[in-house]
């Protein structure tokens, strides 16, 4: 609630608020007293048909004509039959719920398949080097135009390429096309000799790993959380990820040390401890090749740039995608990939590109009064 009453929001929000809980409650009510007038419909009915039947069948058997046993199979006959459809009234209430998420469960199984496996797969490379995409266009199902387009790259062990550019230019659309969570429209994607499209989605990403943004941490503790990439991991691989993720440290001063629980989605740890955990768990798979998704997004610039610096330490000798658009600390990798509007504008060494006039070097200049501005 800070933040909406900096704001000036939160008296709106909490009325909002109220007139949807009031909404609810009306329906609530409303369920209850039709289940409550269904119910009691159904019990008077039931004791009406059976005070009937007891009256029909009484006179018969004073005159001999029905047995006492058979007056007992005529009066509870009703009772029986009115058990049978006793639950009638509440299907029919649910019946419009149950509509509802079947509509929902369709519009799932009826949505685009951004991923196609095969229907018979290759066998994994013994190794996903070199990996090479040629020509790349990518596009989103039932998007009207590419996100991605004609981009070539190449990695070998060790090489790393950093990928930058403004918002929507397609950094994000080419991590989820290496990790085979969309599938290429148009070129080629190889991991050795092997096209990935004839790889199964999870035979790529035991080559390909992932640090995104937004990795989840979840309601555990520090080795549960790290060990969902190597189960069996000991304590001493643990701490070695942790050590490389520079999070060692920290974790050693607290005095449950690795059995320490971080909250619901972190929220014990700050935003540079949480992605600082999403890389030890990243390093600990040890993934030939490791995508880094925007990993300082939504960090203060000073904590984003010691991370980024991190970063790009541990993973020295992995194959590396760095997805970013900070520029600090990229004089480390080995090729700069500039992208505008799903297109390559601009690649080479740091260096080079950000001596010469072009795209990257107001990238820079565009960062650095930022940066001036804001101290």
């Amino acid at each position: 609630t800070a933040e909406l009453s900096v704001a000036g929001a939160l008296p709106e929000r909490r009325r909002r608020l109220g007139a949807a809980d009031a909404l609810l409650t009306r329906i609530a009510s409303r369920t209850a007293a039709a289940t409550a007038l269904g119910g009691g419909l159904s019990a008077l009915v039931c004791g009406l048909t059976v005070v009937a039947a007891g009256l029909v069948a009484v006179p018969a058997v004073n005159d001999g004509r029905l047995s006492g046993v058979a007056l007992a199979v005529v009066v509870l006959t009703p009772l029986a039959a009115f058990e049978a459809v006793a639950g009638l009234p509440l299907a029919l209430q649910y019946r419009r719920r149950v509509a509802r998420s079947a509509e929902r469960v369709y519009e799932v199984l009826d949505a685009p398949v951004p991923v196609h496996e095969p229907e018979h797969p290759a066998e994994e490379p013994a190794a996903p080097f070199p990996l090479e995409v040629r020509g790349l266009s990518a596009r989103y199902p039932g998007a009207g135009r590419d996100a991605l387009t004609a981009l070539d790259l190449t990695l070998t062990p060790g090489r790393r390429i950093a990928v930058v550019g403004p918002s929507g230019s397609g950094k994000t659309t080419l991590a989820q096309v290496l990790l085979r969570f969309l599938d290429a429209s148009s070129g080629t994607y190889r991991l050795g000799d092997v096209p990935a499209s004839a790889l199964e989605s999870d035979t790529v990403r035991r080559s390909v790993g992932l640090c995104a943004q937004d990795a989840h941490v979840f309601d555990s503790t520090i080795r549960e959380n790290l060990r969902l990439a190597r189960p069996a991991a000991t304590d001493t691989e643990l701490r070695d990820a942790l050590a490389r993720a520079r999070l060692l440290d920290w974790v050693l001063t607290l005095p449950q040390g690795l059995d320490t629980p971080v909250g619901e989605h972190g929220a014990r740890l700050s935003g540079g401890q949480r992605q600082r955990l999403a890389l030890a768990r990243a390093l600990l798979a040890d993934f030939p090749v490791l995508v880094l998704d925007e990993p300082a997004e939504h960090l203060d610039l000073p904590t984003a740039d010691a991370l980024t610096a991190d970063l790009l330490d541990a993973t020295r000798g992995c194959a590396t995608v760095l997805i970013t658009h900070r520029l600090t600390g990229l004089e480390a990798v080995d090729e700069v990939l500039v992208l505008d509007g799903g297109r390559v504008v601009q690649r080479g060494p740091y260096a080079a590109l950000a001596a010469e006039e072009g795209p990257l070097r107001r990238m820079l200049e565009r960062e650095r009064e930022t940066v001036m501005a804001g101290a």
